[in-house]
């Protein structure tokens, strides 16, 4: 339902409605910058990550660093797309994976481009979906 038709009261609840799975996987497919969220022993961190979605999962090129280290263990993370005007949110919750056979990679890569930010990002990985939620975030009256 898009937020033009709705009605809504000023009541806070009313302001914020779900996204159905469908136009969640709609929005994720439509951007290309997402968040990442992981946590490792104490550490909690969330960094942006150039993306592409492959058979409904989340896919990115990383260097070693926390993304890898969470990938090699396969780590349950929380990854988030949004956009604005109006606002909504869609977040996917899932392990990450380093992605290993060469057939996946060369799908991957192809998904992904040959646009990233400069550096070394030779590690392909995988955010394997395991739930996948979203919300319209409606503006105040």
């Amino acid at each position: 339902m898009a937020p033009d038709e709705v009605s809504y009261s000023p009541h806070g609840s009313d302001r914020v409605l779900p996204l159905d799975e469908a136009e969640c996987r709609s929005r994720l497919r439509s951007r290309t910058l997402g968040r990442i969220a992981v946590k490792l022993a104490d550490d909690l961190v969330i960094v942006p990550v150039y993306y592409a979605v492959m058979d409904d999962d989340i896919v990115f090129r990383t260097a070693p660093g926390t993304k890898l280290s969470a990938a090699l263990l396969k780590t349950k993370v929380a990854f988030e797309v949004d956009g604005a005007a109006p606002g909504w949110s869609v977040l996917v919750r899932g392990h990450v994976e380093e992605i290993r056979k060469q057939e996946e990679q060369a799908r991957a890569r192809s998904v992904l481009g040959d646009e990233w930010p400069a550096g070394e990002r030779d590690h392909l990985v995988r955010i394997r979906t395991e739930q996948v939620t979203g919300r319209w975030l409606l503006p105040l009256p």
